[in-house]
Order: structure tokens, then sequence, then C-alpha cells
């Protein structure tokens, strides 16, 4: 890699870590699913979640600034929006938890179709979060990534931030993962009544503005 390249990719890469890494409702969501349905799902989880900063990524070089006058008027639609999402899925996975509580692991086939539903449903999840909107839109002002950037540049850029995403995502699915195998059953199913409690309490602080 050329040096003139290095250092959009650098700055992708600290782009992608800086919005994955604080944990927040995503994070949790990712593994929880993890401790309950093992790494196959998470990383479906992660995926999607690791595809919302990449289109994010993108916008904000092809768009620039020109993305935070499109999103200005809907924010407090998106705040809500991203809030009810919150509730709704939390509410949903903590129901499924204590419902089947005693069930095993999925077989292969209904694994299959919870990886893609779950993908589609973090990806929607992320999108709205207000936090990934407004670290993006920061992103375009700060960096102003595709102001003065050639084609290049800016896939460059974006390739580093979906690798750093991406690869934190796998990450916590991996750790989530092998909490599944080992965990015990009660154990398993207490952890992720919890983290669902925090996913819900989350959206309630996004939907009075707490956060």
């Amino acid at each position: 890699m050329s040096i003139s390249v290095i250092d959009p990719f650098l700055r992708g890469v600290f782009a992608g870590y800086g919005i994955a890494i604080p944990v927040g409702p995503i994070a949790i969501l990712i593994i929880e699913l993890g401790i309950r349905r093992g790494f196959t799902v998470a990383f479906c989880a992660g995926a999607g979640a690791a595809s919302a900063d990449l289109i994010y990524a993108t916008i904000a070089v092809v768009a620039g600034t020109f993305l935070v006058s499109i999103l200005e008027p809907y924010s407090q639609v998106l705040h809500i929006a991203s809030a009810c999402g919150l509730i709704l899925i939390g509410m949903w996975l903590l129901y499924r938890a204590l419902r089947h509580s005693h069930t095993d692991r999925t077989s292969p086939s209904s694994s299959s179709l919870s990886c893609s539903r779950t993908y589609t449903m973090v990806l929607g999840l992320t999108l709205l979060n207000p936090v990934t909107i407004t670290y993006f839109t920061t992103l375009i002002l700060g960096l102003k990534a595709a102001s003065s950037s050639d084609t290049l540049t800016s896939l460059v850029f974006v390739a580093g931030a979906f690798l750093a995403s991406f690869s934190w995502q796998t990450f916590l699915s991996g750790i989530s993962g092998l909490a599944h195998k080992r965990f015990p059953a009660k154990l398993q199913t207490a952890t992720f009544a919890a983290g669902n409690i925090m996913i819900i309490a989350l959206g309630v602080a996004i939907l009075f503005g707490l956060i």
C-alpha cells in the first residue's frame, strides 16, 4: 500500500473503531445474541452493524456535508424511530428468551433463517441509531472526507472504516460465542434477560431525551 493511501486508510480505521468500540445498544444486542444463540447468529448481527457503518461511511465520502442538511430536518423522527425500535426489539428478544429458556440450540435450518432475520434487524437498527447518525455527520464535518479526495482515497477510507467495524463486531461475536458454549442454560437466560432489559432501558432513555 502506497504512502498516499495509508493516511486515508488509517483515518477510516480510526473512524470505524470509533463508532464500533463504545458499548451501546447494538454492541449489547450482539453480545446477548451470541450468548443465547451462539457465534453464527451473533456474527450475522455484527455483519449487519458493520454493513450499516459501511453505508454511512460511503454516504459520507460521496455526499459530504450535503448529508447534514438532509438528515437535520428528520433528526427527531430518527430519534423516535430508533428508540421505539430498540424498545420493541428488546421486548421481543426478552419474551423469546423467557419463553424458550429450556429450549435446546436451534436446528441448522432455523438457525440459517434466524441469521437472515438477525442481519436485517441489526442493519436497520444501526441505520436508525441516533449515535451512528450523529457520529457520521460529525465525521463529515470534521474530516471532510470527500471534499478534496479522489475516488481511490475515498474507497480506501471506506474500506478502512468497514474493516475496523467488522473486525470489532466479529471479536464481540467470538467472545459471546465462547460464553454460549460454556455458560449453563440458566445463566445464559439470566444474562440475556439482563442485557435486553438494558436495551429496553436505553430505548426509553433515547425516547425521552435522557441520552
